[in-house]
C-alpha cells in the first residue's frame, strides 16, 4: 500500500494477534492519513518507542490515535486483535471493533456520510449584482428552475442505514450504548459531528 504505516515486526509479532491481521499490519500497513484528511481525527502512527501499552486486563498494541496521542490511543489486544481505545490519562480502555479491517470499513463509511451530507448542504453565494442579473433573466424566462438531479441527502435514512450496517457487520461495536462506535453514531444522531 503506498503511503502506509507500517509496524515493527517483532513487536507485532510479540502481541500473537491472528493471522490475518497480523499479515495485515506487516505486508499492507494502515492508511497513512493527513490531518486534514482525518475522520473523527484518527491518525495511524508507529509508535516505535512505546512498546505495548496496558490497561489491567490487556495488553495492546499501540496503531495509531484520536485527534492527539495523549488523549487516546488506538491498540489492538493481544490474541483477539479486537481493538481498543487506550486513554492513558486514566489507564483505561474501551471497546471499539472485533478487528482493524472492521474499523477501516466503518471509518471510511463515515468518511462517506460526511462528504455526503457536505455536498448537500453546500449553497452557492451571489453577490447583489449577480442577484439583480439572475433575477432579471429569470423574469424574461431565460432561467427556468430545474428539479436537481440527485437525491437530496436524507440524514436520517443514511445514519439508519449506517447503524444497520455497523450493526450486521460487527454488532459487538453497538452493544453497549458506550462503546466508541455507539458515542459516534450518537453525536452523528443528535447532529454533533
Amino acid at each position: 500500500m503506498k503511503n502506509a504505516v507500517f509496524y515493527d515486526p517483532n513487536l507485532v509479532r510479540s502481541v500473537n494477534l491472528p493471522e490475518k491481521i497480523e499479515a495485515f499490519l506487516l505486508k499492507e500497513g494502515l492508511p497513512l492519513i493527513e490531518l486534514a484528511g482525518a475522520v473523527l481525527g484518527v491518525r495511524f502512527q508507529s509508535f516505535t518507542d512505546m512498546g505495548l501499552l496496558y490497561d489491567g486486563e490487556r495488553k495492546l498494541l499501540p496503531i495509531g490515535y484520536e485527534w492527539e496521542p495523549e488523549s487516546s490511543i488506538l491498540g489492538l489486544a493481544q490474541g483477539s486483535g479486537h481493538l481498543y481505545s487506550f486513554h492513558p490519562a486514566s489507564g483505561q480502555s474501551g471497546f471499539v471493533n472485533s478487528d482493524i479491517c472492521l474499523f477501516l470499513l466503518f471509518l471510511s463509511c463515515v468518511r462517506s456520510f460526511i462528504a455526503s451530507r457536505s455536498e448537500s448542504d453546500q449553497a452557492t453565494i451571489w453577490t447583489a449584482e449577480e442577484m439583480r442579473e439572475r433575477l432579471a433573466a429569470f423574469q424574461r424566462g431565460e432561467i427556468v428552475p430545474k428539479r436537481p438531479n440527485r437525491p437530496v441527502f436524507n440524514r436520517k435514512a443514511e445514519l439508519t442505514r449506517m447503524r444497520a450496517m455497523f450493526e450486521e457487520k460487527d454488532a459487538a461495536s453497538l452493544a453497549d450504548e458506550n462503546h466508541w462506535w455507539s458515542c459516534v453514531l450518537e453525536q452523528l444522531e443528535d447532529g454533533l459531528l
